[in-house]
């Protein structure tokens, strides 16, 4: 049996919905593969891959290569069905089944124009439609369609699809993004056809996103904000061959409807009083014409990335009644999304409100402080009639949230009807980890659970409060977590890109991308940038984004050396940012969270030689030796500068000798190896002396598990990750977390309050890379390493990884005085297992180890 599995186009995983079958086409397309194999130590020995559609017959013929990855050169059709065709041949001579599968190139010359509403009024949403006839039989059909900030397309009265929040966040001043809908002929019928489409504020215009100036740290304007626009262009190909394209023009109408008001934030408010019923129907009349707006600067991109989706419907765990008219909802679990009700016979101008917090007050009312300014509430006003919705789900904004209160249907009302929606950007695959101490499993299962709550279009701080932002210093260590847990194939070149339209001319990129928060250049801890290159590279295989982005990589990092003197750079914001209250600068019931013990240009200085490290290997990988030697060198200018500065070897002390300034430095490998048994001994002494009251931040503290694990301290990152006291993970779980927190303390303030902030939750990493050892050595897992730990109180641990050439699992166990580790090696790949001190070398197929117990 040989059978391919985990298809990619560009790095994309192909998946059944036709939105994970889209490209944005360049010179090139490249498509790789892992595959199913009963026979041990096999691997590929050649393969073909062959593409027909819309003018295209192309065949690579029979490639004799072990590498399981083939690339088209040349043009491809726009819009329509590309069939591809793959198979394989592995070293034993067998062929594989054929797999076949349809994707689309997305990409287009975008001829439309924007229209919005003629009367323009902040937070109201906004109804367009256009009716047109087909008149003659339809081959196929596709609507491409931006509406920003967010839009809701409907045809002849019903939804296009199940996607939320469309199309992608972005700058728009700088990229919009398309949605494309290639299947459209399916939603055509002879004779008048009409498309509808709502559009909501979004991130085009909030209260953030502003395009006058306005009070506090925001105090000034955005490019990317503006009234809400709409730009559409649907091309219908006839049987025959003729081809006709409609374009948004002045042949549009605007109006409003129930769907009232929105913003994403605050909420939104359905007023079937306000319904216009059919208005996405032929026949309907009430609108006036659209009125023609100017683009947004940006240029047109098709939107590649896999769309935000419902990913699961929570049922009401318990509830209980607040006054007379009120419930409050307790779903079990934090979450992002909004609530679902199915509404009984309503009265007209019966309201009824939706207030969403992730905790609750000592008597049992929502705790909505933290949320800041950000109401997070919905509202529907009834009709009485006909108008009245069955079932309502807001859809142009989310909240963050594990209770609600539902004001409007009495205290008796039956809970049963109310689910919550969780939505978030499809990333889902099959990796897995569990273990035999329930805490950390259940510290695992709190990661991803934050993971996917700040999932959408951009990974996300948080998505309760005002905020919601792609912060890129959280992001230096939370991306190399992601990867394990979820699919980055088409969501790091997105934010790559995303960081990429922040640049200045001096190569500063900002604090946040698209640029909301911080400022620029952005705290030098922000290696976010290239580590979602390096992580697409390991982790894939894309050497192409890693092409794409170099010259903005290098640009970023000297923009760093810029901002240094002799090589140490002159600035940082949050360095080791939000450690323990008692670590940090002001008083933790604040908002104090700079690093009263680590130094901020210490770490930034430390990163600075992480990305010329991190473009040294670029280059070499893309061929380009000349740069790579380049920035080996810089690299090891900055290492010796930073060494010269801080570093006392009598003592092996690193700056200030903090437990971060001592990881950092081990993490990166600049302290001498000799020292290394010193210089780790510093953090074990101070934590054994303090209860393990560790002083690390959002960034050292996942390199502290990393390096006490790999110099001979694993018991000491052991104790930090089943403690139940504060501060750590287990003190979270005692105080019902269900995501991980943004501090390690139980507050009662509005400040750094989020109890969904993933930024922690890159400790995620440690349970895949060390406890069960797995780390690509090779681009593409091509090659990787099994080196797993073995805490002395754990008696089990298991992983799964899903990965570009297929499933990577490791078990291992204490059993019958022995320890024994399993492993399944996908088909064309090589692991290097560490265990019991010896190196085995594992070809594909399934492995067994033991040893006794020491």
């Amino acid at each position: 049996m040989l059978q391919l599995t985990n298809v990619s186009v560009n790095y994309g995983r192909l998946k059944e919905s036709v939105r994970t079958r889209l490209i944005e086409a360049g010179a090139s397309a490249t498509f790789t593969w892992g595959a199913l194999s009963d026979r041990s130590d096999a691997y590929q020995s050649a393969c073909r891959a062959r593409l027909s559609g819309d003018g295209l017959a192309w065949d690579s013929g029979w490639v004799e290569q072990r590498v399981q990855e083939l690339r088209y050169e040349g043009a491809l059709p726009e819009g329509t069905p590309i069939a591809l065709t793959l198979q394989i041949r592995d070293d034993a001579g067998e062929e594989s089944e054929l797999y076949t599968n349809v994707f689309y190139n997305a990409s287009v010359k975008w001829k439309a124009g924007w229209i919005g509403a003629a009367e323009d009024e902040p937070g109201r949403t906004v109804y367009l439609r256009r009716e047109f006839s087909i008149d003659r039989p339809v081959a196929s059909a596709t609507l491409y369609a931006c509406g920003i900030g967010y839009q809701k397309l409907y045809v002849n009265g019903e939804a296009m699809d199940g996607a939320a929040l469309d199309p992608a966040t972005v700058d728009y001043s700088r990229t919009c993004q398309y949605v494309t809908y290639p299947d459209f002929a399916a939603h055509l019928k002879p004779g008048a056809n009409c498309i509808g489409a709502m559009v909501g504020e979004g991130w085009r215009r909030n209260h953030l996103a502003k395009e006058q100036p306005g009070a506090g740290e925001l105090n000034r304007p955005f490019a990317y904000a503006g009234q809400p626009a709409f730009t559409a262009m649907l091309r219908v190909t006839y049987v025959g061959g003729d081809t006709e394209w409609l374009y948004t023009d002045g042949q549009w109408q605007w109006g409003r409807g129930a769907h009232f008001s929105n913003d994403i934030f605050n909420g939104e408010t359905c007023d079937a009083n306000h319904a216009s019923v059919g208005w996405s129907r032929p026949g309907f009349t009430g609108f006036a014409p659209a009125k023609t707006l100017k683009a947004s600067g940006g240029r047109m991109r098709p939107m590649i990335l896999n769309p935000v989706i419902e990913h699961k419907r929570w049922p009401v765990l318990s509830s209980w009644p607040v006054g007379e008219n009120s419930v409050v909802l307790d779903f079990g679990q934090n979450l992002a999304g909004v609530l679902r009700v199915e509404l009984p016979k309503l009265n007209k101008g019966q309201t009824i409100r939706l207030s969403h917090a992730e905790e609750l007050n000592e008597d049992g009312t929502l705790f909505t402080e933290p949320l800041r300014s950000a109401q997070a509430t919905d509202t529907y006003i009834a009709s009485g009639d006909g108008r009245d919705l069955s079932v309502w789900q807001p859809i142009f904004t989310y909240h963050g949230f594990r209770y609600a209160r539902i004001d409007g249907l009495g205290a008796g009302f039956d809970v049963r009807r109310v689910t919550a929606v969780e939505l978030h950007t499809d990333l889902e695959i099959r990796s897995a980890f569990r273990c035999g101490d329930a805490q950390v499993t259940k510290i695992h299962e709190l990661c991803v659970a934050t993971e996917r709550a700040n999932q959408h279009h951009i990974l996300t701080d948080c998505p309760q409060r005002d905020e919601r932002q792609g912060w890129m210093n959280d992001a230096t260590v939370r991306f190399e977590e992601t990867p394990y847990n979820f699919d980055i194939g088409r969501m790091f070149p997105k934010l790559i890109r995303d960081i990429v339209d922040t640049q200045n001319a001096d190569g500063a990129m900002t604090c946040t991308a698209p640029f909301v928060f911080g400022g620029q250049p952005a705290d030098p801890v922000c290696s976010s940038f290239l580590v979602a290159g390096m992580q697409s590279y390991m982790h894939l295989g894309n050497k192409d984004i890693l092409a794409e982005a170099f010259d903005a990589f290098a640009a970023w990092e000297n923009c760093l050396l810029q901002h240094s003197d002799d090589y140490i750079v002159n600035y940082g914001y949050y360095g080791d940012w939000a450690s323990p209250s008692y670590a940090c600068s002001d008083d933790a019931m604040g908002d104090g969270a700079k690093s009263a013990v680590t130094p901020e240009v210490f770490m930034s200085t430390g990163y600075s030689y992480h990305n010329c490290r991190m473009l040294s290997t670029f280059a070499a990988a893309l061929g380009r030796d000349a740069d790579a030697k380049h920035w080996a060198e810089m690299a090891g200018k900055v290492r010796a500068a930073l060494m010269d500065k801080w570093y006392d070897p009598a003592e092996a002390k690193l700056c200030t000798g903090s437990q971060a300034c001592q990881v950092f430095g081990l993490w990166l490998g600049i302290i001498p190896e000799a020292d290394a048994p010193r210089a780790v001994r510093r953090v074990h002494d101070e934590l054994a002396a303090s209860d393990y009251r560790f002083t690390t931040g959002n960034l050292c503290t996942r390199y502290l598990m990393d390096v006490l694990s790999r110099y001979g301290y694993l018991e000491d990152a052991w104790t930090l990750l089943t403690k139940q006291t504060y501060p750590s993970y287990g003190f979270m779980l005692q105080q019902e977390a269900t995501t991980v927190w943004e501090r390690f303390e139980l507050k009662k303030n509005p400040g750094m309050n989020s109890h969904n902030h993933p930024m922690y939750g890159a400790v995620d990493y440690w349970f895949y890379a060390y406890l069960c050892g797995i780390r690509p050595t090779k681009p593409g897992y091509e090659e990787f390493e099994v080196a797993p730990v073995f805490p002395e109180k754990l008696m089990s641990a298991q992983a799964v990884v899903d990965t570009v050439r297929g499933e990577i699992a490791v078990r291992w166990t204490k059993r019958y005085g022995k320890l024994h580790l399993h492993v399944t090696v996908p088909f064309g790949t090589t692991a290097k297992v560490s265990f019991a001190g010896e190196t085995h070398t594992a070809g594909s197929g399934f492995h067994v180890f033991s040893a006794p117990l020491e």
